[in-house]
């Protein structure tokens, strides 16, 4: 009986040991786990729509990305990727450490020869990509697309990005930023009555004269920075006005892009053969914004909003 006891404890004892030590081995096997999906926000392979309805499945964690838009730029850099940016086109220009990253030719036609001697794991490309990205598809090369056209297109194509680069946390934390300073524009603007709303011309371009309408990113600018576009109601994207056509519209305020052409300076819009009757004009109230703050679909279109309020309504900024 004491011999067969002996051999009972003695077992209890190897049981409890082995159970013991595998419990302890299962342990790193599970830290490790958690410390792979924190670091990449996402697990890879995942598979998204992007935004023109495709399915696309990413293998893994992207290390070597194309970008074939300055907006697509932009979006990689504001999300800390720039290490991970190894080929852009030569229209990408923001930020200034972008100008040192090997370029893959104009924006519509990009080089596919260079773009494969980068040898990318992920494209982002837009929708006028279609014929490179196809190409790059058949060699191998995952592309991802984006085409926004408001704001909250903006934000989901950020939140694409983030998702396809393993930054899905980042992502989602500058959206929620973006949209908080979006909406406090919009609640400073909010009891301006329509009928006290500054009227406001754009001007795109000087000869002819070309201005942003309905379905643009400046008209909703315009519109949610309170004030009133004077081609909110034309038929068409970017049309052309005459002369005599600004003077009856009589805009109060003229904000211009068109830096650094022949007659796009302040003085040369203020000193315009018959522009003196224009409100703007008399008021002196003519002003420069960058173009890519109000055009390229990047997080600086909320910079963009923010400066036209300045603009607009600079009496919300005198207390």
């Amino acid at each position: 009986m004491k011999s067969k006891t002996k051999i009972k404890v003695l077992l209890l004892a190897v049981l409890l040991i082995t159970v013991f030590t595998v419990g302890c081995n299962k342990g790193p096997e599970i830290t490790e786990s958690k410390d792979k999906v924190d670091v990449s926000d996402n697990s890879f392979p995942l598979t998204l729509n992007d935004q023109i309805g495709r399915e696309v499945t990413i293998e893994k964690l992207p290390e070597r990305i194309v970008s074939l838009a300055p907006s697509n730029t932009e979006i990689l850099f504001a999300l800390g990727l720039g290490d991970k940016v190894v080929g852009v086109t030569d229209y990408c220009d923001y930020p200034e450490e972008v100008k040192t990253i090997d370029k893959v030719g104009g924006y519509s036609e990009p080089n596919i020869e260079k773009i494969i001697s980068l040898k990318p794991d992920l494209i982002l490309a837009t929708e006028i990509h279609q014929k490179p990205v196809e190409e790059l598809e058949k060699l191998g090369v995952t592309s991802v697309v984006v085409e926004p056209e408001n704001f909250d297109e903006v934000f989901a194509s950020i939140e694409i990005i983030g998702k396809a680069t393993g930054r899905h946390n980042e992502a989602e934390a500058l959206v929620n930023d973006l949209k908080a300073r979006v909406k406090k524009v919009e609640d400073m603007v909010a009891n301006i009555p329509e009928d006290e709303r500054p009227k406001v011309l754009y001007e795109l371009w000087h000869s002819p004269i070309t201005t942003a309408g309905p379905g643009t990113f400046v008209d909703d600018i315009i519109q949610r920075a309170g004030g009133d576009n004077i081609a909110k109601d034309a038929n068409k994207e970017y049309p052309q006005y005459s002369q005599e056509m600004i003077v009856a519209k009589n805009p109060d305020i003229i904000i211009f892009s068109h830096h650094g052409t022949t007659g796009a300076t302040v003085e040369d819009i203020l000193q315009r053969p018959g522009w003196n009757s224009i409100n703007a004009v008399k008021n002196k109230k003519v002003y420069y914004v960058d173009e890519n703050l109000v055009q390229r679909t990047t997080p600086r279109l909320v910079d963009g909003l923010e400066e036209f309020l300045k603009i607009i309504h600079p009496e919300l900024f005198e207390n």
